[in-house]
Formats: structure tokens, sequence, C-alpha cells
């Protein structure tokens, strides 16, 4: 999590022990602990506080009902510092829109209004506690545009560094192509006539100068079969380092945490494989940051019995229906069309696993 995010759910664990510490405090001195009013607002308090622990999963009902347990304890307790959890709710609905944000500020502060001792100066108190959820309101918008933006960010480095990685697959494979094709076309057709030439000139030539011309035929001969050796092997495809590649990653990924698990090791001589094996990590990889809300994404690589697995999981908030977007469906059918398999998990507060099973050798191109 950003230091900012991390400041601020700090500042709201302090508020509330501040808030709440000094009316315990005071309960347990005028033995009102065990009053009806007293047992409500600590079962409201700590439910509070509850709620807030989980409030990256917390969609507008949990909202709502952290709201009411705030307002209650202001009932229960109408003293003391009790509406500055109103702030706290404030600051975390920074992530949905304003017009359901200043609506909810709005009607928390008057649902407390009514428990102020002195009606007098009411609305100056109702207008400053407004005006303190307005602010922690603010300020978590700019933190959440900011961390959509560095998001936003680390997908499009994410897709660079996987393009960048392709684009020099494909220049180290063109480049060798075109260096086999130089050496066939230049040497390996200069020493072809030379060689013929040479046979000539052994017909033409006898004693020790035959010798001589025959040894030169010999030699070049060797010439012309060495080239055709390397023109051959630099015609095969290189074997592509894909652990490098997906390591490559965590450089770019702010969030979620990347751990990769691959063997140094690692490398696909296929390149067909090699680039949908890292356009699936792109896309897993891509779609955690976009959607899961996760902070760790774990992923492994291996091969075994001529087939490479990727295995995927994060701790993001996951669901219980499971729904391919254009990614993960363009995903899919790279995968299905090297005759490989892929298998989408998700369960509710259990996170989003992929398993992906290629062929390492045949994969169309």
């Amino acid at each position: 999590m950003p230091m900012e995010e991390r400041g601020l759910d700090f500042t709201a664990y302090l508020t509330w022990i501040v808030t709440a510490v000094p009316t315990f405090l005071w309960l347990v001195e005028r033995d009102a602990l065990g009053t009806p009013a007293g047992i409500g607002w600590v079962l409201c308090s700590i439910t509070f506080i509850v709620l807030f622990a989980l409030h990256d999963r917390l969609g507008v009902g949990g909202i709502l009902v952290q709201s009411a347990f705030a307002v209650a304890c202001c009932w229960l307790q109408p003293f003391g510092f009790q509406p500055v959890l109103l702030v706290i709710v404030a600051a975390q609905v920074g992530r949905f829109s304003l017009a359901f944000s200043i609506p909810l500020i709005v009607a928390q502060s008057i649902a407390i209004a009514f428990t102020f001792e002195k009606p007098v100066g009411t609305v100056p108190v109702l207008l400053g506690y407004i005006g303190f959820q307005l602010f922690g309101l603010f300020t978590a918008r700019i933190i959440n545009k900011e961390r959509i933006g560095r998001l936003a960010l680390a997908e499009a480095n994410a897709d660079l560094r996987v393009a960048t990685e392709l684009l020099e697959m494909n220049s180290r494979s063109a480049e060798r192509l075109r260096i086999a094709r130089d050496l066939h076309d230049l040497m390996g057709h200069h020493l072809a006539a030379l060689s013929i030439n040479l046979e000539v000139a052994r017909h033409l030539t006898d004693g020790e100068a035959r010798d001589q011309v025959e040894k030169s035929q010999a030699v070049t001969k060797l010439l012309l079969a060495d080239v055709r050796d390397v023109v051959s092997r630099l015609r095969e495809d290189e074997p592509i380092d894909l652990s490098a590649a997906v390591a490559s990653l965590r450089e770019v990924i702010p969030q979620p945490s990347l751990h990769v698990d691959v063997a140094p090791e690692l490398c696909l001589k296929d390149p067909a494989v090699a680039q949908i094996a890292l356009r699936a990590v792109q896309e897993i990889v891509t779609n955690s940051v976009r959607h899961s809300g996760a902070r760790n994404l774990w992923l492994k690589l291996m091969t075994h019995d001529g087939t490479l697995t990727i295995d995927a999981r994060d701790d993001g908030c996951g669901s219980d229906v499971v729904s391919l977007g254009n990614g993960l469906r363009g995903m899919r059918e790279r995968v299905e069309g090297a005759r490989g398999s892929m298998e989408v998990a998700s369960m509710r507060g259990r996170g989003f696993e992929v398993h992906v099973k290629l062929p390492l050798q045949g994969a169309p191109a």
C-alpha cells in the first residue's frame, strides 16, 4: 500500500483511539459502562472500527452501515469527540461519486444535530463538522485519483515492457535470419563457385600442382560445409529467456506486489510459445492491477512433460461470478489457438486465479 494510504489509515485508527479511550474511561469512572447506553456504545464503536478495517472491500451498503454506527455512537454518548467518527466515514467515500458522498455527509450531520446540548450553537457546530467532513472527503478523492493514475501508469508500463520484450525477440530473430541469408547468398555462392573452379583446375594440372589444387579444393569444401552449418544454426530459433522477461515486470508494477517463481534456466525454443506465454502473463498482471484491488500477485512458471504451465493467483476481492473481459477472452483464444488450455477461478474474498497450459513445441505462429 502506498505511503499516503497507509498514512490515512493510521490517522483514522489514531482518531478512533483518541475518541474512544476518553469516552471509555468516562464511562468506567461513573460506573456507566454496564448500562444499556454504555454497552450499546461499546458495541457500536467496536463494530465501527472493524468495518473500517474492511473499508477496501466495503461497497455502498457497507459504508451506509458504518455511517449508521457512527451516528449511533453520537446518540448513545452525546459528548466529547464522537462526531469526529463522521469524518472517518467521509474520508472513505472519496472513491464514490459526489452525488452519493455529499448527501451522505449532510444526512449524517443532520442526524447528530439533535444530540447537541445547546440548540443555540447547533448551526455553527454543525457547519464546522460538515467542513471537517468535506475536507476529509476531498483529500481522499485527491489521493484516490492519484492512486488510479498510478495504477494506469503501471498498467501502461507493463504493456510497454512486454511490447519491448516482444520487439526484441522479433528483432533478434529477424537479424539472425538476415545474417543467415547473407552468409548463404554471398559466401556460400562464392565458395561453391570456387570449388567448381578448383575442380576444373584439378583436371587441367598434374603432378605437384594438382596435389595443391586438390588440397585447396578440400579446404574449400570444408569451408562450404561450415558456412552451411552456420546458416542452418542461425535459421534455428534462439532460446528465449522467459524468466528474465517476466521478472522485469516487477520493476514497473508498484501494486500489487509481484512475486515471481520462475526457474532461472527456463528458456523456450519456440518463439510462438514464448510470445503467447508472455502475453498471457501481461494480461494476468494488468487484469490484477486494473480490477482486483489485490496487494499481492503470485506467478509461477514451470515446464513438465513438454508443457509450460503458468499459475497465477492474487489476494484481491474476488467474485462469486467469473466474467471474462475482452483481455481474458483474447488470452484464452491465443492459448487455445496454440493447442493449450486456460482455467479461471474466483471466489468473493479469496482472490482470482488463472491456470494456463501450453505445449512447448508446435504452437502455430
